[in-house]
């Protein structure tokens, strides 16, 4: 089996994805999705590309870049929180 392909079925499997939905986010048919998971071909380069960009957006970020983004801001010390 290819890596990508195996990363692929790896990265469905794991996070509950159907066949199904990952070729329609990929715009391929399912066939092509179970050939590349079970390694009896492989994608071209320009389905190898939108594999790894899929992989890449799905890819959760680390915990540090979260606190980097300053989504969850910390409250200021010595504030107090009125209700």
């Amino acid at each position: 089996m290819d890596q990508l392909g195996r990363r692929l079925n790896s990265f469905r499997i794991r996070n509950g994805w159907s066949k199904r939905a990952i070729a329609i986010q990929l715009g391929v048919s399912i066939p092509s999705i179970m050939r590349w998971e079970d390694g009896t071909s492989e994608p071209n380069d320009y389905n190898r590309y939108k594999i790894e960009q899929f992989l890449e957006q799905q890819a959760p970020l680390p915990d540090r870049s979260l606190a980097q983004l300053d989504l969850f801001p910390q409250p200021q010390r010595g504030s107090r929180s009125r209700r």
